[in-house]
């Protein structure tokens, strides 16, 4: 990772366009984005679609669970509606359609935080699937891995040591777990902390460990720029354009 605190599209560009679909995908990587963070589930054909929620219902038309649906059906599934009316008929993507999408518009310059979404206490079926794309295209220096679930971590350490590992966590999450999960069990080449939790120690820390610092999700300009200021590797947020704008009118990118 460069020095300078990059700046990674959370789901997309989800404040112009619905969120982990490829119109989001598209602008984010208009807009000169350094990298996109997503979410993966399983379908139940076993591909890898895009899409944060276990349930349908929020970001597309359908009802159930996504791993209750093939790739083609939840392909045909409105995803776009609920954001605009010039979004209808978007449906959700896979993991393979988005990994194109930056080849063509980026190719290696924007990174891919591909977030395994999983509460399996095995690890989950995203782990294995999400791996064998990563070797087969290549993508080992362009893909980190996160996941709030450490099994899944794990799972990824032990399936493949060479994708690079982001550990996710939150405000809930005791202090003492966060450090427990941080051994060689999962040995993350990368801390993924809510931004509230970063301040100059946690910094230091983090790098005494060799650890990156990727935080989420950051909107507004202030918070970006006392993290910048602290040395923070990227920041994921909804509104990429405008952090990136006011970023480089700082000194602190």
């Amino acid at each position: 990772m460069a020095h300078r605190t990059l700046i990674f599209a959370h789901r997309g560009a989800r404040a112009v366009a619905p969120e982990n679909t490829l119109p989001a995908f598209q602008k984010a990587l208009e807009m000169g984005v350094d990298g996109i963070e997503l979410d993966v589930q399983a379908t139940k054909d076993h591909r890898l679609a895009v899409i944060h929620d276990f349930d349908l219902s929020r970001t597309t038309n359908g009802q159930g669970r996504v791993q209750d649906f093939t790739a083609a059906e939840l392909a045909q599934l409105d995803a776009g509606s609920h954001f605009g009316p010039e979004f209808a008929g978007v449906g959700v993507p896979t993991l393979d359609q988005v990994f194109d999408l930056v080849r063509e518009m980026a190719g290696e310059r924007c990174t891919v935080n591909v977030e395994i979404k999983s509460m399996d206490p095995k690890g989950g079926p995203e782990v294995d699937l999400t791996a064998a794309l990563i070797r087969e295209r290549g993508l080992y220096d362009q893909v980190i891995v996160s996941s709030f679930n450490p099994i899944s971590l794990i799972k990824m350490r032990w399936v493949d040591p060479h994708v690079t590992l982001g550990l996710l966590y939150a405000e809930d999450l005791p202090v003492y777990l966060r450090r427990a999960w941080l051994g060689p069990l999962i040995a993350p080449e990368a801390l993924h902390p809510h931004h509230s939790l970063i301040d100059e120690a946690y910094t230091r820390w983090a790098r005494s460990r060799g650890h990156y610092v990727n935080t989420w999700t950051v909107n507004e300009l202030e918070e970006a720029r006392r993290l910048a200021r602290l040395g923070v590797d990227v920041i994921m947020s909804d509104v990429p354009d405008q952090i990136m704008a006011g970023l480089r009118g700082s000194s602190a990118a």
